[in-house]
């Protein structure tokens, strides 16, 4: 059927145009010299020609009805981690797990991937195939096809998750190929939830289980503080080995610090050992099992963790102008968080503790409970009190016409000797740091402060996460005030009685959590001090293998001014074998990143060089990738996971054997199965249709051979 996209009078007079132009041309013509014949058969072909032509710029169409067929999909999902070695090579349990030695394929495993290729393309003509491998990461199509068992884990959730994201609209299957070692992300029976269609599980590998001994977990602290003692927790574990006896040893470097005999026969066995940090850097410790008779999988019974051992603690130094319990109050919360130093001295005492004023740099942040005051101006000091980030804590011997005179950005005007009862209101919209709904809830439950009654001037931008709820009103007075950013890192406290807030923060929970983390997120926000060198990178000290390397880096000019146009590249080099890597920093902002992808496990070196015109910044540091134990070469397949996931979800669990005893004849009963299922055959569906005969090749074609025969038709038989 042809439809025309203007009414069908418009054909009449696509004949008039075309019978008007062949009768100027032919008709009573004696010039071309062509006979009655030929005059007639020319006269019809242009007449045919230029209504067709006519015709089609009316844009007709053709309507018809096409036969669609939409496949179901099949997704082929292989597990692509290195535990899949052992499961398809049992002789590669025996090498040592090193990434120098290469992979080489089993007779067992060729034949494994040459069933999952055959059942491919014989359901490839009622499905529509999606092959992929996962492991830490996801690939498709051609990626999936090569599979070299080399990713450090096995998260099935993520490979739920892409499954369930590709064609959510299509009827499915899934076929999971794997030993059943999942051991990253999400539980993967109920992470499948997310995919609405049956999964059918393939186990390979070896399940018998062999005696082991095995260190389960380790807890420690990646950082520690120089002169720190810091504790490790050691997990110890067992299977099928309920009397082993053996030795479990700490070492650095060779040098055993510590050692202790282990029995098995015990339900739990945990070891507590502490260590001193006595040098800064980064320490890299052994843990040793020795194996026992019969045991196979040795690879568990050694495990290296690493721990950085800083000298930066932020110095702070708390000066009070008379004995106060904020004093001690202030020092104690402080004190529980390792990356601080907080010292108590009051007024009368500096100029013993210190003669020189100058010994006051040593400090990143000085805290005044009452000061400046009339006894204490601490004029001899200002010099350092005023280029250091400080906290003043009002209290009633404050001056507070000399805190107005610092240009911290806060003036309070006294209107006279009276104190009110503020108890505190968070503000909602701060958001310098957090502070959760229950928190808020309970600092506005502690008691009042003694705040002044004066008129508070703050600038514009200064923040204010607390503001004074007198007498259940809720004021624009600020309670709690910080410095506006361009200013010097300032905080004042428009009040005194701390400790009568930590106190009820014990009472209310039972301890002093919140009270705590409010003094160490003012405390670390003022502490920041500006940077002392123009090229800052951030690139984490410790890293697992099975983590990608993001480093960021920011640029600033002789004056301090951010640099947003900069090249920036890393020079990354690993000691062990003098493999070096070169990465360029991408602009992002005011900040550079570097996406560096996974890396060998090891001690690396890097440079970070930067060049801004005829300037150019350099900076140097260390970075440790600590090798994943996550993928155990020597673990049996676990077919009660890829059988809970099978039957979770309407499909089926089939188990492939091993190299000991292959079972070739489950992929045909696998494929037989999935063939069988009603609700998954192709689907055949009409649509109508519609062909511009504009886009006809063939149309076009036939109208321009029309023309073409016509003039030489009268080239060769007239007198054109």
């Amino acid at each position: 059927m042809i439809q025309f996209s203007v009414p069908y009078w418009y054909l009449g007079i696509a004949a008039l145009v075309a019978a008007a132009y062949t009768a100027a041309l032919y008709h009573k013509n004696k010039k071309d010299g062509l006979d009655r014949v030929w005059r007639h058969i020319l006269a019809s072909i242009r007449f045919l020609s230029v209504f067709l032509l006519c015709v089609l710029l009316m844009s007709p169409l053709a309507k018809g009805e096409k036969e669609f067929i939409e496949k179901p999909v099949c997704y082929i999902a292989v597990d692509d981690s290195r535990s899949m070695r052992a499961a398809l090579n049992p002789r590669y349990r025996e090498q040592k797990d090193d990434d120098s030695l290469a992979f080489i394929p089993s007779g067992f495993a060729q034949e494994t991937q040459n069933h999952i290729d055959r059942l491919a393309r014989n359901l490839s003509d009622n499905f529509q195939i999606e092959r992929l491998s996962f492991g830490q990461e996801i690939r498709s199509g051609a990626e999936a096809l090569s599979l070299n068992y080399e990713q450090e884990a096995s998260d099935y959730a993520q490979a739920f998750d892409f499954i369930a994201g590709k064609h959510p609209d299509r009827k499915a299957v899934c076929i999971l190929v794997s030993d059943g070692q999942a051991n990253r992300g999400r539980n993967p029976v109920p992470a499948y939830r997310s995919c609405p269609f049956p999964l059918y599980t393939v186990g390979i590998g070896d399940t018998i289980s062999y005696p082991d001994i095995y260190i389960d977990d380790c807890r420690f602290n990646p950082y520690t503080f120089l002169n720190n003692r810091f504790p490790v927790e050691i997990r110890l574990g067992q299977q099928q080995a309920p009397k082993a006896l053996s030795r479990l040893s700490l070492s650095e470097n060779g040098k055993i610090l510590h050692q202790q005999t282990i029995d098995f026969s015990k339900t739990e066995n945990v070891v507590q050992w502490e260590l001193e940090a006595t040098e800064s850097g980064i320490h890299r410790y052994t843990l040793r099992l020795e194996t026992i008779g019969q045991e196979k999988n040795t690879e568990n019974n050694l495990k290296e963790i690493v721990i950085r051992v800083l000298d930066n603690h932020q110095k702070i130094l708390i000066i009070g102008n008379n004995p106060h319990p904020d004093l001690s109050c202030l020092h104690q919360s402080l004190s529980l968080q390792e990356k601080y130093q907080a010292e108590v001295v009051l007024a009368k005492d500096l100029p013993r503790k210190f003669p020189q004023a100058s010994a006051l740099q040593a400090y990143d942040l000085f805290i005044l409970h009452g000061l400046p005051s009339r006894s204490f101006p601490l004029d001899e000091y200002r010099e350092w009190l005023e280029t250091k980030p400080c906290w003043y804590v009002i209290s009633p011997s404050t001056t507070l016409e000399r805190i107005g005179k610092t240009r911290i950005g806060l003036e309070i005007q006294a209107k006279s000797e009276a104190w009110n009862e503020a108890q505190a209101s968070v503000n909602p919209a701060f958001s310098l740091f957090a502070i959760e709904a229950e928190e808020a809830r309970s600092i506005g439950r502690w008691p009042p402060l003694w705040t002044p009654f004066a008129d508070y001037q703050s600038a514009g931008n200064g923040r204010i996460p607390l503001y004074q709820n007198i007498l259940g009103i809720n004021t624009e007075n600020p309670l709690l005030w910080i410095s506006p950013p361009s200013n010097r890192s300032c905080a004042v406290l428009c009040g005194h009685g701390l400790w009568r807030w930590r106190m009820a923060d014990y009472r209310n929970e039972g301890n002093t959590g919140i009270f705590d983390r409010l003094i160490d997120h003012c405390a670390a926000l003022l502490s920041e001090v500006k940077p002392d060198e123009n090229l800052i990178v951030r690139c984490p000290d410790l890293l697992r293998n099975t983590e990608a390397l993001h480093v960021s880096a920011s640029l600033y000019n002789p004056d301090f001014e951010k640099v947003r146009s900069a090249r920036l590249r890393m020079y990354l080099r690993q000691e062990e074998n003098g493999q070096e890597y070169v990465f360029e920093f991408l602009p992002q902002g005011e900040e550079y990143f570097l996406d560096a992808g996974f890396l060998p496990a090891g001690n690396y070196t890097y440079r970070v060089e930067a060049r801004n015109g005829e300037e150019s910044y350099a900076t140097d540091g260390s970075l440790c990738i600590v090798r994943s134990q996550w993928e155990n070469l020597q673990l049996p397949t676990r077919l009660e996971l890829l059988q809970s996931l099978a039957l979770s979800s309407g499909g089926k669990s089939y188990y492939a054997g091993s190299a000991y005893e292959a079972r070739p004849g489950i992929w045909e009963e696998l494929e037989q199965e999935i063939s069988n299922r009603r609700e998954l055959k192709p689907e055949i569906s009409y649509r109508e249709t519609y062909l511009p005969f504009l886009e006809s090749p063939w149309l076009l074609a036939i109208i321009l051979f029309l023309f073409c025969f016509e003039y030489f038709a009268r080239k060769r038989f007239g007198n054109l």
